[in-house]
């Protein structure tokens, strides 16, 4: 009868009934790899010969999901017992390839083939940041280790962003190594926007709006690790990241970047205790009141952009988008025109990846991708009920913000376009997985009797 009282039990992971064979080794690391690739790059860095495919984090995460499957087939690599997130990232993998077989046999013109392979073969590569960090990432000091690193590649493309923000000149133009990388086009650079010499920076990211969803999604992190790190030093090195990250959202001008935050403060009124809210709120006020001292108009110009309404262009064609979409929904409502089909040189310029994903995966991907982030949400919230140490309950509290974050300023881009983003929401879900499989084990050794 399998015991339960090992001297590596604080090291080991168990499935509940048996031990969970974990060997995965390198794990971890691997993501973090992928990870920071994606963050300290620039976003339009590619290996030449692969074109959007030869981006060096997608490139990692593709090898990341082979290592992955050929553990699988190993009886003592793989790391065994339940994993909800396997199944959540299979039934989303089924979804879009229901809509791509169905592409198939409507016919598709070589663009439209080429791009569904394309984004076919990225989908995959988020699957292997999940899966690798969901079966991969064992125990909690691991969790805790990616996070962090996370933390700090957001904190580096702030600074760039910074940079460019403050001195107008971009760095990220030195970030190539040739010959083996090369730049698929321009970067994206600065944008003037709301007059006053203003222009919005996006760091290392692939655009204003990415960069500013992901500097919110490092700021609920960062926030934790300043109130759970364990040192006085840690705590304060984390609560000046946090401070960084939120003070660089504004400089994207970008009117996601509002929503995402105002969506993280609502979400964290549900998991945070009232006192620890209002204290990020007011240390929120006197970092608004320092931008406005140290860039008189900035906070201005991007009050005006969020209640411009229906006047800003921006916002008359995105509601314009539900019109001109509405006849190709209509013509495939279930499987959609074919997963990745949708192109902008053929079509128009969907900036809501909800709305792309209906029109090229019909009910069934939206379904599929609402699983998926529900999956992960909910995972969450039985770790934040049944975990039994506080830092654990305040974590999957954050990660269940920070999908929640992701989900919800998904309205306002195709934000599955965009390596970053992809690789992080993966990232994120994966390593709900692994908390919820790390915490259920502690449970289950400590109802067995273990001290």
């Amino acid at each position: 009868m399998p015991t339960y009282l090992s001297a590596r039990r604080s090291t080991t992971v168990y499935d509940g009934l048996l031990p969970a064979r974990g060997r995965l080794r390198g794990a971890a690391a691997g993501v973090v790899l992928a990870t920071m690739l994606a963050y300290l790059l620039p976003s339009r860095l590619i290996f030449p010969p692969l074109s959007d495919l030869g981006k060096p984090g997608i490139m990692l995460a593709l090898g990341l999901l082979v290592w992955w499957g050929l553990s699988r087939l190993h009886p003592t690599l793989c790391t065994t017992g339940r994993q909800p997130m396997r199944w959540a990232i299979a039934g989303y993998l089924v979804t879009i390839g229901a809509s791509y077989i169905a592409a198939q046999s409507r016919g598709m013109s070589p663009l439209e083939s080429n791009g569904a392979h394309r984004a076919m073969i990225t989908a995959l590569a988020g699957a292997g940041m999940l899966l690798t960090a969901a079966d991969g990432v064992l125990t909690r000091e691991r969790i805790d280790h990616v996070l962090r690193w996370l933390c700090w590649g957001g904190t580096v493309m702030a600074l760039f962003a910074l940079s460019q923000f403050a001195l107008r000149r971009d760095f990220t133009t030195y970030l190539r190594l040739p010959p083996l990388l090369a730049f698929q086009r321009d970067l994206i650079g600065f944008d003037a926007r709301g007059g006053g010499g203003l222009v919005r920076v996006a760091g290392t990211a692939g655009h204003y709006i990415e960069f500013s969803v992901l500097m919110v999604i490092g700021l609920v992190l960062a926030i934790h690790f300043a109130r759970y790190s364990v040192s006085r030093r840690d705590r304060q090195l984390y609560g000046a990241v946090a401070v960084l990250q939120a003070g660089v959202i504004p400089i994207s001008l970008s009117r996601t970047g509002v929503l995402a935050l105002a969506a993280a403060i609502l979400l964290f009124v549900l998991v945070w205790p009232l006192r620890t809210t209002f204290n990020v709120l007011v240390v929120g006020c006197f970092l608004a009141a320092a931008i406005q001292v140290v860039r008189p108009g900035l906070l201005a110009t991007l009050r005006a952009l969020i209640l411009a309404g229906d006047n800003d262009p921006s916002v008359r064609g995105r509601l314009e988008d539900y019109d001109f979409v509405g006849p190709y929904i209509r013509e495939r409502p279930w499987f959609g025109r074919g997963y990745g089909t949708w192109l902008p040189s053929l079509y128009q310029l969907l900036d809501n990846q909800w709305l792309v994903t209906l029109v090229t995966t019909g009910v069934v991907g939206v379904t599929g991708l609402v699983l998926l982030f529900l999956a992960g949400v909910v995972l969450a919230g039985r770790v934040r009920r049944f975990a039994g140490a506080e830092r654990d309950r305040d974590l999957a509290g954050v990660l269940a913000v920070a999908l929640g974050v992701a989900a919800v300023s998904a309205f306002t881009y195709d934000a599955l376009y965009f390596t970053t983003y992809l690789l992080t929401v993966h990232l994120l879900l994966g390593l709900v997985g692994a908390l919820w499989r790390v915490t259920r084990a502690e449970r289950i050794n400590q109802s067995q009797g273990a001290p």
